[in-house]
Protein backbone atom coordinates (compact mmCIF):
# COMPACT_ATOMS: atom_id res chain seq x y z
CA UNK A 1 0.00 0.00 0.00
CA UNK A 2 1.49 3.53 -1.10
CA UNK A 3 1.55 6.44 1.40
CA UNK A 4 0.79 10.12 0.58
CA UNK A 5 0.11 13.04 2.72
CA UNK A 6 0.48 16.83 3.20
CA UNK A 7 2.95 18.42 5.73
CA UNK A 8 1.90 21.52 7.43
CA UNK A 9 1.63 23.13 10.82
CA UNK A 10 -1.20 22.89 11.35
CA UNK A 11 -2.49 21.04 9.14
CA UNK A 12 -6.26 19.90 10.17
CA UNK A 13 -7.79 22.67 8.09
CA UNK A 14 -6.51 21.14 4.52
CA UNK A 15 -8.94 19.25 2.67
CA UNK A 16 -6.80 17.67 0.58
CA UNK A 17 -7.12 13.99 2.12
CA UNK A 18 -10.49 14.50 1.11
CA UNK A 19 -9.87 15.30 -2.55
CA UNK A 20 -6.91 12.51 -2.54
CA UNK A 21 -8.91 9.71 -1.05
CA UNK A 22 -11.71 10.59 -3.05
CA UNK A 23 -9.22 10.23 -6.32
CA UNK A 24 -7.02 7.12 -4.46
CA UNK A 25 -11.09 5.23 -4.36
CA UNK A 26 -12.26 5.66 -7.80
CA UNK A 27 -8.88 4.96 -9.49
CA UNK A 28 -8.63 1.85 -7.64
CA UNK A 29 -5.45 2.59 -6.10
CA UNK A 30 -4.38 0.84 -2.63
CA UNK A 31 -3.03 3.66 -1.19
CA UNK A 32 -3.73 6.24 2.14
CA UNK A 33 -3.63 10.05 2.50
CA UNK A 34 -3.07 11.17 5.92
CA UNK A 35 -2.54 14.93 7.88
CA UNK A 36 0.65 15.34 9.05
CA UNK A 37 1.15 18.09 11.77
CA UNK A 38 4.71 18.66 12.31
CA UNK A 39 6.09 21.37 14.70
CA UNK A 40 8.96 23.71 13.58
CA UNK A 41 11.34 21.44 15.90
CA UNK A 42 10.15 17.78 14.82
CA UNK A 43 10.27 19.26 10.92
CA UNK A 44 14.18 17.55 10.50
CA UNK A 45 13.61 14.52 12.64
CA UNK A 46 10.10 13.95 10.10
CA UNK A 47 12.11 14.51 6.79
CA UNK A 48 15.11 12.03 7.83
CA UNK A 49 12.51 9.53 8.83
CA UNK A 50 10.46 9.47 5.64
CA UNK A 51 12.05 5.95 4.30
CA UNK A 52 11.08 4.98 7.62
CA UNK A 53 7.73 5.95 7.22
CA UNK A 54 7.51 4.52 3.99
CA UNK A 55 6.06 7.69 2.66
CA UNK A 56 5.96 7.57 -1.23
CA UNK A 57 4.89 11.26 -1.70
CA UNK A 58 3.61 14.47 0.07
CA UNK A 59 2.46 18.38 -0.27
CA UNK A 60 3.77 20.82 1.47
CA UNK A 61 2.14 23.66 2.88
CA UNK A 62 2.79 26.24 5.59
CA UNK A 63 5.18 27.02 6.95
CA UNK A 64 7.52 24.13 5.04
CA UNK A 65 7.45 24.95 1.90
CA UNK A 66 10.93 26.49 1.80
CA UNK A 67 12.77 24.70 4.59
CA UNK A 68 12.06 20.81 3.34
CA UNK A 69 14.17 21.82 0.01
CA UNK A 70 17.48 21.34 2.29
CA UNK A 71 16.60 17.53 3.16
CA UNK A 72 15.79 16.43 -0.17
CA UNK A 73 17.85 14.63 -2.82
CA UNK A 74 16.82 16.78 -5.69
CA UNK A 75 14.78 19.86 -6.79
CA UNK A 76 13.32 20.29 -10.16
CA UNK A 77 14.10 23.95 -11.88
CA UNK A 78 10.42 25.22 -11.17
CA UNK A 79 10.98 24.53 -7.87
CA UNK A 80 14.07 26.11 -7.63
CA UNK A 81 12.91 28.74 -9.71
CA UNK A 82 10.29 29.80 -7.19
CA UNK A 83 11.90 29.00 -4.11
CA UNK A 84 9.52 26.33 -2.62
CA UNK A 85 8.97 22.84 -3.00
CA UNK A 86 4.85 22.25 -2.76
CA UNK A 87 5.12 18.81 -3.84
CA UNK A 88 7.31 15.78 -2.95
CA UNK A 89 8.00 12.41 -5.07
CA UNK A 90 10.37 9.77 -5.57
CA UNK A 91 12.51 9.31 -7.75
CA UNK A 92 14.97 6.22 -7.77
CA UNK A 93 14.42 5.49 -4.53
CA UNK A 94 15.23 9.10 -3.05
CA UNK A 95 12.39 12.23 -2.11
CA UNK A 96 12.42 15.00 -4.95
CA UNK A 97 10.93 18.06 -5.16
CA UNK A 98 8.92 20.47 -7.23
CA UNK A 99 6.24 22.82 -7.06
CA UNK A 100 2.38 23.25 -8.43
CA UNK A 101 1.38 26.24 -6.71
CA UNK A 102 1.63 28.18 -9.82
CA UNK A 103 -0.44 25.58 -11.69
CA UNK A 104 -3.49 25.85 -8.86
CA UNK A 105 -3.02 29.69 -10.10
CA UNK A 106 -2.39 29.86 -13.46
CA UNK A 107 -5.01 27.11 -14.68
CA UNK A 108 -8.13 28.39 -13.79
CA UNK A 109 -7.54 31.53 -15.18
CA UNK A 110 -6.42 30.44 -18.47
CA UNK A 111 -9.92 28.68 -18.59
CA UNK A 112 -11.43 31.98 -18.73
CA UNK A 113 -9.38 33.95 -20.54
CA UNK A 114 -5.45 33.90 -22.22
CA UNK A 115 -3.35 35.36 -20.11
CA UNK A 116 -0.79 37.36 -22.28
CA UNK A 117 -1.11 40.56 -22.16
CA UNK A 118 -3.17 40.43 -19.34
CA UNK A 119 -2.81 44.03 -16.62
CA UNK A 120 -2.68 41.67 -13.48
CA UNK A 121 -2.44 43.46 -10.32
CA UNK A 122 -1.05 40.72 -7.74
CA UNK A 123 -1.08 41.09 -4.13
CA UNK A 124 1.65 40.03 -1.96
CA UNK A 125 5.45 39.30 -2.30
CA UNK A 126 5.72 36.19 -0.04
CA UNK A 127 5.83 32.00 -1.52
CA UNK A 128 2.29 32.36 -3.05
CA UNK A 129 2.98 35.31 -5.07
CA UNK A 130 6.69 33.46 -5.72
CA UNK A 131 4.55 31.01 -7.62
CA UNK A 132 2.00 33.10 -9.46
CA UNK A 133 5.18 34.83 -11.14
CA UNK A 134 6.36 32.49 -12.57
CA UNK A 135 3.23 31.45 -14.04
CA UNK A 136 2.08 34.56 -15.36
CA UNK A 137 5.97 35.36 -16.37
CA UNK A 138 5.31 32.04 -18.59
CA UNK A 139 1.95 33.13 -20.11
CA UNK A 140 3.08 36.75 -21.02
CA UNK A 141 1.32 38.78 -18.59
CA UNK A 142 1.90 41.95 -17.10
CA UNK A 143 1.99 41.96 -13.72
CA UNK A 144 2.21 44.91 -11.53
CA UNK A 145 3.22 43.73 -7.75
CA UNK A 146 1.15 45.40 -4.65
CA UNK A 147 2.84 44.25 -0.98
CA UNK A 148 3.01 46.01 2.28
CA UNK A 149 6.79 46.74 1.93
CA UNK A 150 7.24 48.06 -1.44
CA UNK A 151 11.13 47.17 -0.84
CA UNK A 152 9.48 43.00 -0.93
CA UNK A 153 7.38 43.72 -4.13
CA UNK A 154 10.43 45.26 -6.00
CA UNK A 155 12.52 42.72 -5.33
CA UNK A 156 10.03 40.15 -6.54
CA UNK A 157 9.05 42.21 -9.38
CA UNK A 158 12.90 42.87 -10.44
CA UNK A 159 13.37 38.79 -10.81
CA UNK A 160 10.30 38.37 -13.20
CA UNK A 161 10.52 41.68 -15.14
CA UNK A 162 7.57 43.15 -13.74
CA UNK A 163 6.69 46.29 -11.94
CA UNK A 164 6.27 46.53 -8.16
CA UNK A 165 3.47 49.57 -7.74
CA UNK A 166 2.12 51.20 -4.21
CA UNK A 167 -1.40 52.04 -6.13
CA UNK A 168 -3.94 50.04 -7.95
CA UNK A 169 -4.69 53.27 -9.62
CA UNK A 170 -3.41 51.73 -13.35
CA UNK A 171 -6.81 49.70 -14.29
CA UNK A 172 -6.20 46.14 -13.56
CA UNK A 173 -8.08 43.33 -15.47
CA UNK A 174 -7.24 40.52 -12.50
CA UNK A 175 -6.39 41.10 -9.50
CA UNK A 176 -4.84 37.98 -7.23
CA UNK A 177 -4.70 38.18 -3.77
CA UNK A 178 -1.69 35.89 -2.84
CA UNK A 179 -1.64 37.46 0.91
CA UNK A 180 -3.20 35.97 3.86
CA UNK A 181 -4.78 38.77 4.45
CA UNK A 182 -8.39 37.30 5.64
CA UNK A 183 -7.42 34.21 6.53
CA UNK A 184 -7.44 34.55 10.29
CA UNK A 185 -10.37 37.32 9.94
CA UNK A 186 -12.82 37.02 6.86
CA UNK A 187 -14.02 40.41 7.32
CA UNK A 188 -10.46 42.09 6.61
CA UNK A 189 -9.47 42.76 2.87
CA UNK A 190 -6.06 43.16 1.19
CA UNK A 191 -7.18 46.37 -1.01
CA UNK A 192 -9.85 48.60 -1.29
CA UNK A 193 -12.78 47.60 -3.15
CA UNK A 194 -13.06 50.87 -5.41
CA UNK A 195 -10.13 48.75 -7.60
CA UNK A 196 -12.48 45.95 -8.69
CA UNK A 197 -14.45 48.83 -10.49
CA UNK A 198 -13.37 47.68 -14.66
CA UNK A 199 -11.96 43.94 -13.02
CA UNK A 200 -13.01 41.41 -15.00
CA UNK A 201 -11.49 38.17 -13.20
CA UNK A 202 -10.39 38.19 -9.29
CA UNK A 203 -8.43 35.36 -7.72
CA UNK A 204 -8.00 34.51 -3.84
CA UNK A 205 -6.36 31.80 -2.63
CA UNK A 206 -7.82 31.60 0.89
CA UNK A 207 -10.29 28.79 0.64
CA UNK A 208 -12.80 27.56 3.44
CA UNK A 209 -14.65 30.79 3.91
CA UNK A 210 -15.95 33.92 1.64
CA UNK A 211 -13.17 36.64 2.27
CA UNK A 212 -14.01 40.14 2.52
CA UNK A 213 -11.82 40.32 -1.19
CA UNK A 214 -14.26 37.76 -2.14
CA UNK A 215 -17.35 39.78 -1.28
CA UNK A 216 -16.09 42.77 -2.41
CA UNK A 217 -15.74 41.57 -5.75
CA UNK A 218 -19.36 40.05 -6.11
CA UNK A 219 -20.66 43.17 -5.05
CA UNK A 220 -18.50 44.60 -7.73
CA UNK A 221 -19.81 43.12 -9.98
CA UNK A 222 -16.75 41.27 -11.21
CA UNK A 223 -17.96 39.17 -13.94
CA UNK A 224 -15.44 35.73 -12.74
CA UNK A 225 -14.39 35.20 -9.36
CA UNK A 226 -11.96 31.57 -8.74
CA UNK A 227 -11.54 30.95 -4.49
CA UNK A 228 -9.03 29.23 -3.10
CA UNK A 229 -11.33 25.95 -3.88
CA UNK A 230 -10.27 26.07 -7.36
CA UNK A 231 -6.28 26.61 -6.23
CA UNK A 232 -6.51 24.00 -4.40
CA UNK A 233 -8.09 21.56 -6.83
CA UNK A 234 -5.54 22.17 -9.88
CA UNK A 235 -2.52 22.33 -7.90
CA UNK A 236 -3.75 19.06 -6.43
CA UNK A 237 -4.62 17.13 -9.49
CA UNK A 238 -1.28 18.05 -10.74
CA UNK A 239 0.45 16.52 -7.47
CA UNK A 240 -1.52 13.36 -8.12
CA UNK A 241 -0.78 12.61 -11.45
CA UNK A 242 2.79 13.52 -10.87
CA UNK A 243 2.53 10.62 -8.18
CA UNK A 244 0.83 7.95 -9.71
CA UNK A 245 1.11 8.91 -13.35
CA UNK A 246 -2.10 8.87 -14.46
CA UNK A 247 -4.69 11.18 -15.13
CA UNK A 248 -6.44 12.93 -12.34
CA UNK A 249 -10.35 12.06 -11.61
CA UNK A 250 -10.79 15.43 -11.49
CA UNK A 251 -14.39 15.43 -11.13
CA UNK A 252 -14.89 12.84 -8.69
CA UNK A 253 -12.26 14.98 -6.71
CA UNK A 254 -14.08 18.29 -7.47
CA UNK A 255 -17.13 16.81 -5.64
CA UNK A 256 -15.45 15.68 -3.03
CA UNK A 257 -15.13 19.01 -1.61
Amino acid sequence: MKKFGILAHPAGHSLSPKMHKAAFKTLKVSAVYEAFDVKPNDLEDFMKNLHEKHVDGLNVSMPYKTEVMQYLAGIDPVAKKIGAVNCIYKKNGKYHGTNYDWKGIIEPLKKITPLKGKKVLLLGAGGAAKAACYGLKKEGAKVFILNRTFESAKHLADQYGFKATETAEFMPEIVINCTSVGFDNPEESPINPRVFKDVKIVLDIIYGHKTRFVKDARAAGVPYIITGLEVLLYQGYATLEKWLGVKAPKEVMRESL
